[in-house]
Formats: structure tokens, sequence, C-alpha cells
């Protein structure tokens, strides 16, 4: 997601030398996800929540969150909560390195877990960008290719952002479905700008993703406590209900959807979604989420009738002034993203 891909580099580094980091050939009709069988678990739209130490996955659970970013490992995906899937990190930051470079430890990695039916998909790169480095849409392709191989019915993923859409498109990249994370609530700004959401999605409806491939991903972080870059703002209750709003228009039955962030990130986040909860002069924001993850209808599952329109925005109030940032709880960050 924007604003950690350095960090999300360098976590993924030291997760190579510790091995602690927590994630993400013949492609049948590229980009084509609806043309493979669907995993045996998968109803609706599923909810994924970043940043997240495993002992806050029960937690999440009882928010509606039932997809969670794992490292390819048989004990953790056998932790989750009951019901819950697991999107494997496999890939890289930007341009960066992916987590296994090599095409066969790559592909021993995705056969080993083929037949775990627990396993929704491979979160593949996050945040590629093919201005800086022209080669990454093939790098992507060719570790999507040994998804649908070797494991069809898992979902070959990545995290898109606002850099050149085009030569990622599905005949380029054979991915499933991308995420798009557009953050409206900017700091200084006592409104959210909902349009930046349309912005992105027209990009990618340019670029030739169809809509059927987006995952939103949902802002719920600010930058009022982290120790890097303060472009963005915790948004309020009212807030992140209208920018839910605006992406269940847009995208109505996504696959899944994101909210960035759970957890805090030194650099990059802070306060984040596990802080909002309505204490410490935050907006309650796990609230409005649960409201969300427990009413989204998803793939195959009954959308709005023909015609009807949305619910009115709510009014995009700031939110209430907070008082100082929650202390930071010395949590590790197991994944960086």
């Amino acid at each position: 997601m924007k604003s950690m891909r350095t960090h999300l580099a360098a976590v993924a580094a030291a997760a190579a030398l510790g091995g602690a980091v927590t994630g993400y050939l013949i492609a049948p009709s590229p980009g084509g996800a609806s043309a493979r069988p669907a995993a045996a678990l998968s109803t609706g739209t599923l909810h994924l929540a970043l940043n997240m130490p495993a002992g806050d996955r029960a937690a999440a659970a009882a928010l509606g969150y039932d997809l969670f970013d794992v490292d390819p490992d048989e004990d953790d995906i056998a932790s989750l909560p009951a019901g819950g899937r697991a999107l494997l990190w496999g890939g890289n930051t930007t341009c960066g390195g992916f987590q296994q470079e090599s095409t066969s430890a790559f592909t021993a990695t995705v056969k080993r877990f083929a037949g775990n039916d627990r396993v929704y998909g491979w979160y593949l790169s996050d945040e590629p960008n093919p201005d800086e480095c022209p080669d990454i849409a093939g790098k992507i392709r060719k570790r999507a290719d040994i998804v649908h191989r070797y494991a069809p019915g898992q979902k070959a993923f990545a995290s898109l952002t606002d850099w050149p859409m085009r030569p990622l498109k599905p005949s380029e990249t054979h991915l499933d479905l991308i995420g798009l994370d557009p953050y409206p609530c900017r700091t200084g700004r006592k409104t959210c700008d909902l349009g930046a959401i349309d912005t992105m999605v027209g990009q990618a409806d340019r670029a030739g993703f169809p809509r059927r491939m987006i995952v939103p991903v949902f802002q719920t972080f600010g930058q009022s406590c982290n120790d890097g870059e303060r472009n963005w703002r915790l948004p309020g209750e009212g807030q992140l209900r209208s920018i839910l709003r605006r992406w269940d228009r847009l995208v109505p039955r996504p696959a899944f959807d994101i909210s960035y962030s759970w957890g805090r990130q030194d650099a990059w986040a802070c306060p984040a979604l596990s802080d909002a909860d309505g204490g410490g002069g935050l907006p309650d924001l796990q609230a409005v989420m649960k409201a969300h993850n427990t009413r989204r209808t998803g793939p195959g599952l009954p959308a709005r009738k023909p015609g009807q329109a949305p619910a009115p925005a709510a009014s995009e109030k700031p939110p209430a002034p907070a008082g100082p940032c929650p202390a930071p709880s010395g949590r590790a960050d197991p994944s960086g993203r």
C-alpha cells in the first residue's frame, strides 16, 4: 500500500535473515479470475486488515475480518481464526527483490500449499512501478502463471497505486485481482477528497482492468504520531462511512477488501485501526468497519436491486479534535505492510 514501500522492503530483507516476517505455466485467461474454479471456502466478500500481529487476529475476527496476510507457513495458517483464509506473501515492493527470488523456490512453495483449502491466494507485489523497473510486469506474470498452473483456484494478487498502470494490465501480468489504494483524508484538510477514489478507479479502467478485478483499499490510518511523513490524517467515523459508500458505488461486490492499516508502522501509520476504538479521543472506526464487514454482499450474493440508488453520503464533518496519540504499544510489526 502507498507509503509502505521502503519499510516493507527493509522488513522483507530482515525476514530473509531472521525468518520472522508475517505476510503475501500457463494462465487460462489472464486476469479472468471467474474462469477458474473458486476455492472451496470462498463465499462473499472477504475482509483483510494489514499489519496485524498474530495476537490480534481473534479481535479482528470479531469485527468480521476473515482474510489474513501471512507467510507461507503451515502452522501459521492452521492457527488462523475459525473460517479465516490466508493471503500468502511471496512478493516484492516497487522494484525490490521478491521474497523468493528464484522461480524454482517459488514454484516449490506454491506446490506445497496448492492443496490447502485455507489458502485464498498469493500477494505477488506491493506497488510495482513500471517506470522505474520496466521488467516488473514480466516478473509478476511469471509468478502468476506458476500460481495458476500449480494451484488453480488460488488467486494471484498485487496492490497498485497511482503510478502507470497500463504496463501492468491483465494481459501483461496475468493477475486475477488488484488492490487500489487512494487515501482521501489528507493532513490540513477538514474534508476527505472522495474524488481521489474515482480518479484511481478511472485510471484502472483506462488501463484495461475490469471492475471485478478491483480490491478496494480503505484508509484506516493517520500520521499524527508516526516517525515519518505527515501527509494523511485519520478519518472520522462519518468520513470513513462516506469512503465505504463511495467504494460500494464503484465496486459493489469485490472479491475482498483491505483496511490499511490495522497496526502501526513507525514510519508510515500512527494511529491505526487497532487504536481507533473510540477511546483516547480517537473515533470508533472499529465499529464502522464491523458494520461494513458484517453486512457486505459479495460475489454470488445479492446486490442492490437494479435502479436502487446508494444511500446518501453522510455529512463530511471533520472528526472531533483528538487528544494526544496513544503511546506506542511496543508491539512488533510482523509484516511491514
